[in-house]
């Protein structure tokens, strides 16, 4: 009896766990669905629980606020990461490179922390294109993703210019106006 229990814990702790499904988002869902959406550059990291789940927190310096309350500085937190010899990950949760220029769709709850909306669906990377304009682009997320409707979808890339997003984002929460 007690070989089978050993075994059975043996095989539950190495036993490869359901990878979580994330509900695919428009660009015009994360326009309205964003309380804030900032350009910026990602600073420093630190880690830390909030109650059973590790968050990574990313300090963003912001150069532009495109949507919500104008700040200098934000602290993004996106789940997973390492603190207290612990270890936790989280599918779709993306990582900010230190220094990299980004758009971020961001969320904050009733618990007070900012996190990307649909996590790495929410995170633009800003470059220069060939004709010195400034680009927005994200890569498909590789993540199990289904629909309004609960019916899988495959994610696509996006781009575009900062300016053209800019001008959709102020027309989306504008009205159209």
């Amino acid at each position: 009896m007690q070989k089978v229990l050993i075994l059975g814990c043996f095989l539950a702790t190495f036993a490869p766990l359901p990878a979580s499904t994330l509900q695919q988002l428009s660009l015009n869902d994360m326009i309205r669905l964003s309380t804030a959406i900032i350009h910026g550059k990602a600073q420093q990291t630190v880690s830390s629980y909030s109650g059973s789940i590790i968050y990574t927190h990313y300090k963003v310096q912001v150069s532009e606020t495109l949507k919500g309350p104008a700040a200098s500085q934000l602290d993004i937190a996106v789940p997973g990461g390492a603190a207290s010899r612990f270890q936790q990950t989280f599918a779709g949760s993306p990582t900010l490179g230190p220094g990299q220029d980004y758009v971020l769709f961001l969320w904050t709850g009733k618990s007070g922390l900012t996190q990307i909306i649909g996590l790495s669906q929410g995170l633009f990377v800003v470059s220069t294109n060939p004709a010195g304009q400034l680009m927005v682009m994200r890569a498909p997320s590789s993540e199990r993703m289904v629909n309004t409707s609960g019916q899988p979808v495959t994610d696509s890339a996006m781009q575009m210019l900062l300016n053209d997003l800019r001008s959709l984002i102020q027309t989306t929460i504008g009205g159209g106006k």
